[in-house]
């Protein structure tokens, strides 16, 4: 994968559906992304068992639930989800909400060992 530079205004979206997620990068277990929210848009609460994720808040601001408490969230928030953590996000202002995701997954041995043995034979790891 080589470098980039993002212009997160000329890539973010704003869809009818819950969030707009659009995918920034993507290398082994680590991916980032911009969620955009439309007011009044909702993500329901929900966890990933093997994921962390951070958010990065870039514009506009709302409701990011932590472990079943309401955090409010602005331009210049960065909020850490350790894997296994509820976590939602609730759009209750009146401006887009736009925010970067990144996620690292967590790896397992078995997933290790498979990407180290495609590395040595040339092949992408998926």
């Amino acid at each position: 994968m080589k470098p980039r530079v993002y212009q997160t205004g000329a890539v973010v979206r704003f869809d009818e559906t819950p969030l707009t997620n659009v995918p920034l990068f993507a290398q082994e277990e680590f991916s980032g992304c911009l969620l955009g929210f439309r007011p009044g848009q909702v993500l329901p609460r929900h966890t990933h068992a093997h994921e962390h994720e951070v958010f990065d808040v870039l514009a506009g601001q709302g409701l990011i639930w932590l472990a079943g408490e309401p955090v409010r969230a602005g331009p210049g928030a960065v909020v850490f989800v350790p894997a296994g953590v509820e976590h939602g996000f609730e759009n209750d202002g009146v401006d887009n909400w736009v925010i970067r995701a990144t996620i690292h997954a967590r790896t397992y041995l078995r997933r290790a060992l498979w990407r180290a043995i495609l590395k040595r034979l040339g092949r992408a790891a998926r």
